[in-house]
């Protein structure tokens, strides 16, 4: 994977990035932090951090005095390199900003004049240190009205809905595109009519349809404005520019009061510490041979500590783009479904949170890449897809997460998506028995471990799936990996299409 470039002296900053719900500001920012090394900060967050803490105090967005004194005492953190988390009170709530409450009520409280001015003054004291990329709805016209470089992305209301809809089912919400509509048309018409920061493009910001383009197409289209680095003199200047990217911001409003515990000043340390030498390192000349002496090794493991074995490894093809879908009962279960498979090299998929040093180092040489499990990562998709493009073996699991009771759990649809996108064949998978693992009395006992390869589920490409298609390809991936587990393991689910997808 390419390592992200350190900003140039000659590249501009801030960048502003505006335009409405689901238009692709997120996305783009994202690619602009890991191709240049920006900063990245989705400003929406942070309205819906604090329609949360409004919500969570039974403060309504017509009590305006209410609000503005919630937006001057409240403790609202950020923390950004690559993406955002936001902090209430010290807690990490970002997984919590995309719950359907927070949703319906986001654009009425991000209206209140108090609250807009109290958070764009935030946003300012950001884009004040170091090289940010900023999206929102009114970067451009009132947060930083003076950026050098600025974005307006627009798409058909139609076309939203559908990305919407597709990302509600990446939050583990389902929501159909016409119900998308009706919440993006009501935020479109909220956003562009209030008083305080409308949404409207800056008379210098250069506009783009994205209703037409592909994710590939939106990103080299913004990248071309931005100007060449200048030769020389860049390598003299890595050191600093890099640890000024990966150093962490955490701005707070008036009033705010508490500091961050012991724990979180250490591990900031470490991190800034680590920051430069991680950003330098090029991982990539090393993962081929780690992945494989951990392979084999793990092979020997098993064989001696337990009772092991992988059967239907003549249904893994030789060449060509594949896509290892398995439950998930362990930690352990990657590298194992690794040993299985032992044919081809498999990257997944993993986590955002597992790249923390020291143990993201060993993640990395596995040659794992990073999604944010709990928003429509389309980055982390846009990867993956070009890695399946170039031929390569994805490793996913489609529960997302351990399932804690030894259950297999409701798949997400983010699998199938990328599966019709690129028209990778798909490989189910199940692994029996590391539930075990878990108790280190079992080890001793040589559990029995197994891993079951399935019949190939070949996909037919589409370049805009619909909803229908990905609910079926997501039910069709279940039933398959259900179908090779023991009946205890499998639960009843219902599909997305409202059919019982579990085995009889």
């Amino acid at each position: 994977m390419t390592e992200p470039q350190p900003p140039s002296p000659t590249l501009p900053s801030p960048i502003a990035i505006d335009g409405p719900a689901a238009s692709g500001k997120t996305t783009l920012g994202r690619a602009f932090a890991g191709r240049f090394g920006y900063r990245f900060l989705d400003t929406g967050l942070m309205y819906r951090a604090f329609t949360l803490a409004a919500l969570r105090e039974g403060i309504g967005a017509d009590d305006e005095a209410a609000c503005e004194a919630l937006a001057g005492r409240l403790d609202l953190r950020v923390e950004a390199e690559e993406d955002t988390r936001i902090l209430l009170d010290g807690k990490d709530v970002t997984s919590e900003l995309r719950s359907p409450d927070v949703e319906r009520n986001v654009s009425p409280y991000s209206a209140v004049p108090g609250v807009r001015s109290a958070l764009v003054r935030l946003q300012r004291e950001v884009a004040a240190d170091g090289p940010w990329v900023l999206a929102g709805r009114d970067i451009g016209t009132v947060v930083l009205p003076n950026a050098p470089l600025k974005f307006y992305l627009e798409a058909s209301a139609e076309a939203r809905a559908e990305r919407r809809a597709r990302q509600s089912g990446e939050w583990g919400q389902a929501q159909t595109a016409a119900e998308s509509k009706g919440d993006i048309n009501s935020r479109d018409a909220i956003d562009s009519t209030r008083k305080a920061s409308p949404l409207e493009p800056a008379p210098d910001a250069i506009r783009i349809d994205t209703t037409e383009l592909t994710l590939d197409e939106v990103i080299t289209l913004a990248f071309s404005h931005i100007p060449a680095p200048e030769e020389g003199g860049g390598e003299d200047n890595r050191g600093a520019s890099e640890q000024n990217a990966a150093a962490r911001t955490e701005p707070r409003p008036r009033n705010a009061t508490g500091d961050r515990s012991k724990g979180e000043r250490k591990e900031g340390r470490i991190g800034r510490l680590l920051a430069p030498i991680t950003r330098r390192l090029s991982w990539e000349p090393f993962v081929r041979p780690f992945y494989w002496f951990c392979v084999h090794g793990l092979r020997v493991i098993l064989w001696v500590l337990g009772r092991w074995k992988a059967v239907g490894r003549e249904n893994i093809p030789a060449s060509g783009p594949l896509i290892v879908v398995s439950n998930h009962l362990n930690n352990a279960d990657p590298p194992i479904l690794a040993s299985g498979i032992a044919r081809r090299q498999v990257r997944f998929m993993a986590k955002i949170e597992l790249f923390k040093m020291p143990f993201g180092a060993i993640i990395r040489l596995y040659g794992a890449f990073p999604v944010r499990r709990f928003d429509a990562d389309l980055a982390a998709m846009l990867h993956a897809e070009r890695l399946l493009k170039r031929g390569g073996v994805l490793g996913m699991f489609p529960e997302g997460t351990r399932s804690r009771t030894g259950k297999v759990g409701r798949p997400h649809p983010g699998t199938a998506l990328i599966a019709l996108h690129t028209g990778a064949p798909i490989l189910p998978c199940a692994i029996v028995g590391t539930e075990q693992l878990g108790n280190p009395l079992n080890v001793l006992r040589k559990p029995r471990i197994e891993v079951r390869m399935g019949k190939l589920i070949e996909v037919e490409a589409v370049r805009r799936p619909t909803e229908e298609q990905v609910s079926e390809l997501t039910d069709r991936i279940f039933a398959a990996i259900t179908a090779l587990l023991p009946e205890h393991y499998v639960e009843a689910y219902t599909g997305s299409n409202g059919q019982n997808s579990s085995r009889k």
